[in-house]
């Protein structure tokens, strides 16, 4: 199941998806730590990993489904020696069920994020 916003069409597993994207999507394999609640307003942290990232937004697995609209606060570890943090607050606007975890794609609310050194 996927659930998306969306204005431009594309072509995705032979379906046609609307596609937002504005921005260049780098694919890597990031830790993150997302903190929020999930629908029945129960708060979590818990850690994940960011598949994808571009100066807009970002999208990242997880173990438990959020709403679309939902706030979430997210950290992500940059892979340097020294241990650097991007904090950014961000919206879900995507939310695609998967075998073992669950899809969610985020907009950030600011294109600047908050740097953290560890």
């Amino acid at each position: 199941m996927v659930r998306q916003e969306g204005s431009e069409t594309k072509q995705r597993e032979g379906k046609a998806v609307r596609e937002r994207r504005r921005a260049v999507r780098r694919h890597l394999q990031w830790q993150a730590t997302i903190e929020g609640s999930d629908p029945t307003g129960a708060q979590f942290g818990e850690q994940g990993v960011i598949e994808n990232l571009s100066s807009t937004g970002a999208f990242l697995y997880m173990s438990r489904e959020v709403a679309i609209g939902s706030r979430l606060d997210l950290a992500i570890r940059l892979p340097f020696e020294k241990e650097n943090w991007m904090k950014y607050s961000a919206e879900v606007v995507r939310v695609e069920a998967a075998t073992q975890k669950i899809g969610i794609g985020i907009r950030f609310d600011d294109l600047r994020p908050t740097f953290i050194s560890g």
